[in-house]
Parts: C-alpha cells; structure tokens; sequence
C-alpha cells in the first residue's frame, strides 16, 4: 500500500514539474512592433532580427498583396492570435490578401530564419513582382 502512495506521489510531481517547465516556455509579447512597408510592389526593408515575442507588421501601402512563409523554416507557432494570418496546408502562416491601407501581424515565437514571399496583386486580379521576381524577405528571430 505504502509503495502505491509512493508511486501515486512520484508521479504526481513529475507531471507538475512537466506542466511548469512548459509553462515558462511560452513565450508572451514583448511589446515590441517592427513594420515592412509594402510599396510600389516592393517591401522595405525585406530583413528584419527581431527577438521571441516582437510582432512585425506587413502595411499594404498602395496595393493588394498576400505574404507567404514557405521557403526553409516556415513560422508554425505565434504568441497570440495574428491578423491576417492563416495557418496554410502545409502548416505555415500565410496572410490573406491585405488591401491598400490594411496591414497584417504576426509574433514570431520559435528562435530561427524564416523566409517569405510577398505576392502583389495587379489590377486584374493576377500576382504580380517587380522586376519579374517574387520578392522576398527574411525574419531571423534571436534570443
């Protein structure tokens, strides 16, 4: 009976030492807000450092355009719930389209690079890039 205790109680504080070492991974906002223009379908600036819990904002300036994180890592988890953004088929976040003078965020949780592609949307409903390129951009999130 003793030995039942015993390993009830083990047990026990094993799953609650668990939950407190997931709990202080979590990672909250920091307050702290970068912003890429999307501009004459072009996006400055395209790279950005920032730290687990900043939010970088995408403005659509003067046109429609849709940021999509595929290439290498792609962002699979955010601190709170972003705007804008979806998580796509292949489990990454992607923007909707953001209209001329919408914006869309996202808060970047995980250490790493990530890359994305903006997609600018012409005046006949086709994605359009300058210079005949998809541009794209690069968020290195470091602690």
């Amino acid at each position: 009976m003793k030995k039942a205790y015993l390993c009830f109680w083990v047990a026990l504080v094993t799953i609650l030492a668990i939950g407190v070492v997931n709990a202080s991974a979590q990672v909250k906002p920091t307050g702290i807000t970068k912003i890429i223009n999307l501009v004459a379908r072009d996006f400055r600036p395209p790279d950005l450092e920032i730290k687990p819990g900043d939010t970088v904002i995408w403005v659509a300036i003067d046109q429609p355009a849709t940021v999509y994180f595929a290439e290498g890592t792609p962002v699979k988890l955010a601190c709170v719930a972003p705007t804008r953004f979806r998580l796509n088929e292949d489990g990454a976040y992607t923007s909707g389209v953001i209209p001329p003078g919408g914006a869309a965020s996202l808060c970047c949780v995980e250490p790493g690079t990530y890359q994305y592609v903006v997609f600018f949307r012409g005046g006949e409903g086709y994605f359009v890039a300058p210079r005949g390129t998809v541009p794209t951009g690069t968020i290195t999130v470091r602690r």
